[in-house]
């Protein structure tokens, strides 16, 4: 009997020991399981198990998210499905990853059941995509994230939690090093300026709708604004109240009212060569003072235009502080400042980043600066 006894208290003792164990490794299991996590622009904590391996890029303006994820070379290895992101200059990811090339786009309002069919780890996509996309991704329990990617500030903090969720934060933190390194560059030569002297500017979207030519101009608060002021420009159309959050149609009389020192043509869907040519013909702009010194001109593009808030942003902004300010940047060549940034950014090679460099137009003669 007293042998039964001690051997069922050493039992007892023995499980006693064993259960903390067990339950540690579970706990342990589970933290290394979940493991990957970041906030994304809507202020959402979002959590994958591992390492995500079928990505979708979905939703409008999927241009902006897809090249924040191509930035990472894994990216292509990953992709599932993508939206268009052809904006009317080519498709970028059709030259760039022959995967994407070979298979079928997802429509930009594909709804959510249409993405979960797909079972992916994760879908990423703009922050305008919430409401009509993203909430409903999360009742069908589909892992979504998504990024706002409208300023500088925004685009370097949303690569650091983008790369946090893929398991590749050293490379999140060489890429904002990067933005940082190139907008830094601008940002010291800029501020030697007599800030009461510096140009006025105009950044004016045209379009042609039914045969009518549309001038627009953007909010306060965009890209295309904060590149004006950080290359050491006057934005002439801010605190007119004509936009608020979207670009604004605008008459030529009030272009001809604010008279700027120089005007900057954006167009996303075909070259902006014919409008300028339009605009130097026209005897109505003749009077204009950025007409009179030939200071209109394109911003630049390849098979996406640079002015807006997708990764070439940073081309568009030194580029444009070369232009306003060519003693301060001298030794400027535009393509090779295309060529190293889709190596250091994108890791492409030569021979795309040739074919890139001969659809680009608009910025190749200006003068700008050689990065050391």
């Amino acid at each position: 009997m007293n042998g039964s006894k001690r051997m069922l208290s050493l039992l007892l003792i023995l499980v006693l020991a064993i259960v903390p164990l067990l339950s540690r490794g579970s706990v342990e299991s589970e933290s290394k399981r979940i493991s990957l996590q970041a906030v994304d622009a809507n202020g959402r904590t979002v959590t994958l198990d591992a390492e995500p391996r079928r990505v979708i890029v979905a939703g409008k303006s999927a241009l902006m998210p897809a090249d924040a994820f191509f930035m990472f070379p894994e990216a292509d290895a990953m992709i599932l499905a993508m939206s268009k992101t052809d904006q009317g200059l080519g498709d970028f990811y059709n030259l760039i990853s022959p995967k994407i090339r070979d298979s079928k786009r997802l429509a930009q309002n594909a709804s959510a059941e249409e993405i979960a069919r797909y079972a992916p780890d994760l879908v990423l996509l703009k922050s305008s995509n919430f409401e009509g996309t993203a909430n409903k991704l999360d009742q069908l329990g589909i892992v979504n994230f998504t990024m706002e990617l409208e300023s500088a500030e925004a685009w370097n903090s949303e690569l650091l939690q983008l790369g946090k969720l893929l398991g590749k934060e050293e490379r999140a933190q060489e890429l904002v090093e990067l933005y940082v390194k190139r907008n830094q560059m601008v940002r010291e030569r800029i501020e030697t300026l007599d800030h009461e002297k510096l140009p006025t500017v105009l950044v004016l979207q045209f379009s042609v709708v039914d045969g009518t030519t549309a001038f627009e101009v953007c909010p306060d608060s965009w890209i295309q604004t904060q590149m004006v002021e950080t290359a050491g420009g006057v934005p002439v159309w801010t605190d007119s109240g004509l936009a608020s959050n979207a670009w604004s149609k605008v008459s030529f009389e009030q272009i001809a009212a604010w008279n700027p020192d120089f005007i900057y043509i954006v167009s996303y869907k075909t070259p902006a060569d014919k409008f300028l040519e339009a605009i130097y013909s026209d005897f109505t702009w003749k009077s204009l003072r950025s007409t009179q010194s030939r200071q209109i001109k394109a911003m630049p593009s390849d098979l996406v235009s640079f002015a807006q808030p997708d990764s070439r942003w940073i081309l568009a902004l030194q580029w444009m502080a070369a232009d306003l300010h060519p003693a301060l940047f001298p030794g400027f060549d535009m393509q090779s400042e295309v060529a190293s940034f889709y190596r250091d950014f994108y890791h492409l090679e030569d021979h795309l980043i040739e074919e890139l460099a001969r659809s680009l137009q608009g910025g190749v003669n200006a003068p700008a600066m050689t990065l050391q």
